[in-house]
Parts: C-alpha cells; sequence; structure tokens
C-alpha cells in the first residue's frame, strides 16, 4: 500500500514535468559540457568534483540527450527517497514518538508530505538540482543500513555497506558530509547509548578520511572552496545567513511562494528584526531541549532541519545565499512536527482528514509549481514576477524572449535589468548583441518585458 500511495503520488505530482526542457544551469552543466556528453568523456575528466553525479548524468546522455530522461531519474530518485524515509519513520517514530498508537500510518503520511511538498520540486524537476536529490537516496540509504547494522550488531556486512552509500552520497555531493552526525542524532534522540550508536560509524569515518584526501588531491574542489571563501566575509555571511533562514522559513518551506532566484541579499548591518528571528530561533531550541524526554521527537526535527542546512546556510559562503532546493533533505524534519501535530488532535478522525487536505494542497501547489517549468519563458516569468527588484531574473527573461523570437520583448527585459542594476554586465552585453548603438531606456521597460508580443 505504502509503494502503490508514493508511485500514484509521484505520478500525479510529477507527471507533467516530464516533458518540460532543460532550464538555467542545464545549458551549461549537461548540453554545454562535453565531460557528460559520453562515457569516455567522463572518464577522461576525472578526477573532478562531483564524479558519480557526473557519472549519472553521463549515462542519461548516453541512453538520450532529450531532457526528460535526465528528469525521469530525478523523479525516480524523489519516489525512492520517500521510501526510504517512510521506512525509517516507520522504524524509529516508535522510540521518537513513544505511546504514539498509530506509528504505520503517521510513517506513511510523513513520506507523502515530503513527496508532495512543492520545495522540493527545484531538487528533482530542475535538472541541476539531481546534486540534491540523487545524494539524497544514498544518504537515506546509508541510514537505512545503519539502522539494520544496530538491529543486528552480529551482522558485519551492514554497517559497511552503510560506509559505500556514503561513500557514493559523497561522490554526488560533498554536502553528504553530515551523516555521521544525523546518525548520532537519530539514535541519541531515540533513546541509544553512546555505546551503542558509536560502532556503526567506524566506516563512516573511515570514508569521511578517505574523502579529505581525495578533496586535498582534486584541483576542482581547490577552487570550488577557494572560489566559495572569496565571495564575502565572516560577518556579512552571518549576516546573510540569518536573512537566508528567514526566507527559507517564510517561503518555501510553508509552501507559499517559490523561485528559482530568489531575491536574498546581505543586509547592510544588523537590525531589530534579525535579533528577533536569532531570539525565536533561540526559544525553539530550548524548547526542544526541555521537551527531549517527553517528546524526544522535537529535538530531533529541530536538530535534523538545521543539521542539514548548515553545509549550505551557515558559515561557508556562496554566491547566492539561499535556494529552494536546498530545503530538500532538511523537509522530513518539519514535515514531521506537522504530522505528529496533527496526529495529537482529537478525535484522531480530525487529524487524519487535515492531513489528508494538506497532502491534496502540497500535491496541487507541487502541479502547479511544475507547471512553470513547461518552458525557460514561463519559468522566467514566474521568477521575475517573485523577484521584481533583482537583475539576474529580468537577464534571463530577455533571453528566453530572444530564443523565443521576441526582439523587442529581449530588449526591454535586458533594459529593465540594467536599470536595476546598471553594471550587470551579462544584460549589456545581451543588449549591446541585440541592438547595437547608444541604450535608451523607457519608463515602462519591465512591463513591457513581462508582457512580451
Amino acid at each position: 500500500m505504502a509503494l502503490a500511495a508514493v508511485l500514484v503520488a509521484v505520478v500525479a505530482a510529477y507527471g507533467a514535468s516530464l516533458y518540460a526542457p532543460f532550464q538555467f544551469d542545464d545549458w551549461w552543466a549537461i548540453a554545454g559540457d562535453a565531460r557528460v556528453q559520453s562515457l569516455a568523456a567522463w572518464w577522461q575528466a576525472l578526477p573532478g568534483i562531483r564524479p558519480l553525479l557526473k557519472l549519472s548524468l553521463a549515462l542519461n546522455w548516453t541512453l538520450s540527450p532529450a531532457p526528460w530522461g535526465f528528469r525521469l531519474v530525478n523523479v525516480a530518485a524523489h519516489a525512492a527517497n520517500a521510501l526510504l524515509l517512510g521506512w525509517l519513520m516507520r522504524h524509529w517514530l516508535p522510540r521518537l514518538a513513544p505511546g504514539q498508537p498509530h506509528a504505520a500510518p503517521l510513517a506513511l503520511a510523513i513520506a507523502l508530505l515530503f513527496l508532495l511538498h512543492p520545495a522540493a520540486t527545484e531538487a528533482v524537476t530542475y535538472v541541476s538540482g539531481r546534486s540534491v536529490s540523487l545524494m539524497a537516496t544514498f544518504y537515506l540509504l546509508a541510514l537505512f543500513l545503519l539502522t539494520r547494522a544496530a538491529a543486528s550488531p552480529a551482522e558485519r556486512r551492514w554497517p559497511w555497506l552503510a560506509a559505500l552509500a556514503f561513500a557514493a552520497a559523497l561522490a554526488v555531493r560533498e554536502t553528504a558530509v553530515t551523516l555521521p552526525l544525523a546518525w548520532l542524532l537519530l539514535a541519541r534522540c531515540a533513546g541509544q547509548s553512546w555505546r551503542d550508536a558509536l560502532p556503526p560509524t567506524r566506516g563512516l569515518l573511515a570514508v569521511l578520511l578517505l574523502a579529505a584526501v581525495a578533496a586535498l588531491l582534486t584541483p576542482g574542489y581547490h577552487s570550488f572552496f577557494g572560489w566559495s571563501l572569496q565571495t564575502r566575509g565572516l560577518g556579512p555571511q552571518l549576516l546573510g545567513q540569518i536573512e537566508a533562514h528567514a526566507y527559507l522559513l517564510s517561503h518555501p518551506l510553508p509552501g507559499l511562494a517559490l523561485n528559482i532566484d530568489p531575491d536574498v541579499r546581505v543586509p547592510g548591518a544588523f537590525e531589530l528584526r534579525h535579533a528577533l528571528w536569532l531570539l525565536m530561533a533561540a526559544a525553539a531550541g530550548v524548547i526542544a531541549w526541555q521537551q527531549r524526554r517527553a517528546r524526544p521527537w522535537l529535538l530531533f526535527a529541530l536538530g535534523w532541519y538545521l543539521l542539514h542546512l548548515a553545509p549550505s546556510n551557515s558559515l561557508l559562503p556562496r554566491f547566492d545565499l539561499a535556494n529552494d532546493r536546498h530545503l530538500y533533505l532538511a523537509l522530513p524534519g518539519p514535515v514531521m512536527v506537522f504530522a505528529l501535530a496533527l496526529a495529537a488532535l482529537r478525535p484522531p478522525r480530525l487529524g487524519g482528514a487535515l492531513l489528508l487536505v494538506a497532502m491534496l494542497a502540497l500535491g496541487l501547489k507541487t502541479h502547479d509549481r511544475n507547471h512553470d517549468y513547461r518552458s525557460e519563458l514561463a519559468l522566467w516569468q514566474a521568477t521575475v514576477a517573485a523577484s521584481p527588484a533583482k537583475a539576474r531574473p529580468w537577464t534571463n527573461l530577455g533571453y528566453a524572449r530572444q530564443q523565443a523570437g521576441d526582439s523587442a520583448g529581449a530588449a526591454a527585459a535586458y533594459r529593465c535589468a540594467l536599470t536595476l542594476d546598471p553594471d550587470h554586465r551579462q544584460a549589456a552585453w545581451n543588449l549591446a548583441a541585440l541592438a547595437p548603438g547608444p541604450v535608451e531606456f523607457r519608463k515602462d521597460d519591465c512591463r513591457l518585458a513581462r508582457a512580451g508580443n
């Protein structure tokens, strides 16, 4: 029944997205990158960053360069992640939520809420989001294998199979580095002693050591982290991450607003609203800690959420302060809190009914969001509506209009981008190539660009 429910839900929510074209980074990372367009080219490009991710893209391209094949793999990974999450919840909920009499249906509900949540679309429908969703597959598989290892200490294969899955996750995306801490968080919140929780991590620590050595020997990672560290200093990074977490909590997490290029910027100074966000975060931590014995699921959920945002939204700078896809592996924490809160309502049928309504609402929102990916033009029209004051979405909308043969609309979009950011070089280059000569800005450029021909 769980398998059938997951398959029906994923087809209903994501089926129409399979025939969308490549978008944004897909063009240079896949269609324009010869290193992922044959297995021989992939092999010759080694050593490089994220080798298993690139192998999956090369296999896709070898079978067919059509975008639907790439997207089908992403959707399949998403369905597998929901099944693995459901299994993990089925096993651990009796310990995380002691006294909860409906662990099995609640585990399925958590898996379906995760599957249908619209914030997952950027990691699934956007082909370049595969680094997140495929990494999550191996990550959750490793937790599944660690759970088997804890249940059968005499079986030596499970910890080493978990270590292999962890290595695969790291080879897809380096943010999988949090796995050992995720296991300890899960085991400890579920009541396991350190003596029982630590032994399965030995293989994980060996993999971490080997991965660190491999990263030091791979020139691509030197450039990757070097570019990151030069993006901004520690002070601006911390201020920017307060804004980033506020955006993630208030927009994609509740499913209210989804944006492939959110307009989140480093603030000029620390403000009162930043202090309020920090106070609310501290209060949530204090409550979760105080409730750790009566409601260990609350501490686990909060810890899981923060842990899986830490690699992308903490100390290490990135050019973009926040992206919806980084919520993907963090989603199970808030989803779990939501499901258990509804399950506590009386009568129990009320909570069940509200869970079904929530699944339907999330599924419809996901279906609608996938509709935005039907063309580059549609995606960037939706993006400029969500980020009207950011130059890059207008530049991308201009290019989409240019590709569609709408030169006037493209020029208006480029001019709109330059009005917002006069130093935006890509918009200036594109406009100069499209319409050489002096630039004459018009009052209604942004409106004309949005409307098009």
